[in-house]
């Protein structure tokens, strides 16, 4: 399965992602906020961001298996596979200068405990 045939698949099946697609994220001009499964928001300056890290785990299919941590100068930003707006994440994030495409293959592939640097701020 190709990349976009996954996130396209995983977009089909958002409604049965639950609770990752009751995450929501989305930018907001010059920020990245996230909503969580509480309703509680959280933002980061997209300039403060110096590293974009997938982490994968071996729970799924029926754990949260993909998390995005993304870690700024303020803290880190996790949003779950699966989140309402993960595929324009992933759009905004492949414009970022130097954005490992081959890192990104690597870690929606994977089924083990492991963390792919996607994007780091050199």
């Amino acid at each position: 399965m190709g990349l976009f045939s996954f996130f396209r698949k995983r977009k089909k099946e958002e409604g049965k992602l639950q609770p990752e697609s009751k995450w929501k994220v989305e930018f907001k001009g010059s920020t990245i906020t996230t909503t969580d499964y509480d309703g509680n928001e959280h933002s980061i300056a997209l300039r403060v961001i110096h590293q974009i890290i997938i982490e994968t785990n071996d729970s799924g299919p029926w754990g949260t298996d993909i998390w995005w941590r993304i870690l700024s100068d303020d803290g880190i930003l996790s949003v779950p596979g699966g989140a309402t707006g993960e595929m324009e994440m992933l759009k905004n994030f492949q414009r970022f200068p130097n954005f490992d495409n081959e890192q990104l293959i690597n870690a929606m592939g994977s089924t083990e405990n492991a963390e792919f640097v996607v994007w780091k701020n050199e």
